[in-house]
């Protein structure tokens, strides 16, 4: 999720100490395992800490970069069906980056596609049933974990009813000794994540080792007031109309909310491929002009130039139109100069030159050969890259 990687692992290590701790059997009955969120639901998280710590510098190097790379992370609610519930998880790295997965949970069964390297342990522990308390099982499995306690805390300035999951675990194994630690906060309400901290100390023939790492939530829509971090393009002028072997601009402009840091990759795809189109920039950063300049020529006709930006979990368009026409512009006139010649005669040797005119057309024209000819004022200029 938020640096995939080393998010996957680390996560994993904490289902795997689930796996491994005894259940706690229930000593509270649910009645059903339903889903309290609505398709719109956001959530909102931050890195809180992250370390790793190794006598083996090579050991915490291979767990991939930090996951404080992240910027902005985020769970919303797509759809909701039955006890099926429909994620998106987002993320947006400092490097401007970002990616988005889909999730299907099931909050019945604790079932999820999100895969793990726990051999196949479940993975929802994004979005719980709603309502549940201390020491239901946090899925209607009875051979799955209950919460330890339910208490009210203060979360984002709300008084809410929080579920915790807590678990402790020492083993060996391999040569080794490892001590593990996670702990899990849910809304009891909505069932969303609130937090989870995980922490691993191992001793042995690979050294000793120390990692830990806690995300938390910041901001929510089923409480609080949060918004999901967007932007909008659009085109200025929305219409070029071209005369001649002119190149049509318009400035295509990017307005992003607060919160929204990611680059914004653009491209231009005309109707026609006889229609050139080019940007000035198609790589629009946080802290940059937002604006890019479309550049388009072609043919005479009218077209449509889609512009599409995409932000990594986001994506948007504009659309530009096209008219262009040939150029009508009547030739200039040639001033004549004034004739000393009698008007008769100017008459008559206009006269002779129709003549001459006539007798070229009956002579040669009438002899045009079958296959068609292009006057040069009928074809058509290439294409050219504005």
């Amino acid at each position: 999720m938020f640096n995939r990687a080393r998010f996957t692992i680390l996560f994993c290590f904490a289902l795997v100490a689930l796996m491994l701790s005894p259940s706690t059997l229930s000593a509270h009955a649910t009645s059903t395992y339903a889903p309290a969120v609505a398709p719109g639901n956001l959530a909102q998280y931050k890195v809180l800490y992250d370390s790793c710590q190794s006598t083996d510098p090579s050991v915490c190097q291979s767990m991939g970069s930090s996951i404080n790379d992240t910027a902005y992370a985020a769970l919303e609610v797509i759809a909701v069906s039955g006890p099926t519930v429909t994620l998106r998880l987002i993320t947006i790295y400092k490097n401007g980056t970002g990616s988005q997965e889909g999730a299907i949970v099931d909050v019945a069964t604790g079932s999820s596609n999100v895969t793990s390297l726990a051999g196949g342990a479940p993975g929802d522990y994004f979005v719980l049933a709603g309502n549940l308390q201390v020491s239901d099982h946090i899925w209607d499995d009875p051979s799955a974990p209950t919460f330890n306690s339910t208490s009210t805390e203060m979360v984002l300035d709300s008084s809410r009813s929080v579920n915790f999951l807590n678990y402790s675990s020492s083993f060996s194994s391999y040569g080794s000794s490892f001590s593990t630690s996670s702990g899990f906060a849910f809304d009891r309400v909505s069932g969303v994540l609130i937090e989870v901290s995980f922490s691993i100390t191992t001793t042995g023939i690979a050294g000793d080792i120390q990692i830990s790492f806690a995300l938390g939530m910041v901001d929510n829509n089923i409480w609080g007031t949060a918004n999901l971090p967007d932007f909008g393009l659009s085109a200025d002028p929305t219409t070029l109309n071209i005369v001649g072997s002119e190149t049509g601009t318009s400035t295509i402009s990017l307005t992003r909310s607060p919160g929204f840091s990611a680059t914004v990759k653009l491209t231009a795809t005309p109707s026609s491929s006889s229609v050139t189109c080019s940007l000035s920039t198609d790589s629009l950063a946080m802290g940059g002009s937002d604006t890019s300049t479309l550049s388009c020529a072609g043919p005479s006709g009218t077209y449509t130039v889609m512009i599409e930006g995409n932000g990594g979990y986001s994506v948007h368009d504009t659309s530009v139109t096209v008219s262009r026409t040939s150029n009508t512009n009547p030739a200039p006139t040639t001033t004549q100069p004034a004739s000393s010649l009698p008007m008769p005669v100017v008459y008559g040797g206009i006269g002779v030159a129709a003549v001459v005119a006539a007798l070229v057309a009956f002579l040669f024209l009438r002899r045009r050969p079958s296959g068609a000819v292009v006057a040069p004022g009928d074809a058509q200029a290439p294409a050219t890259q504005a």
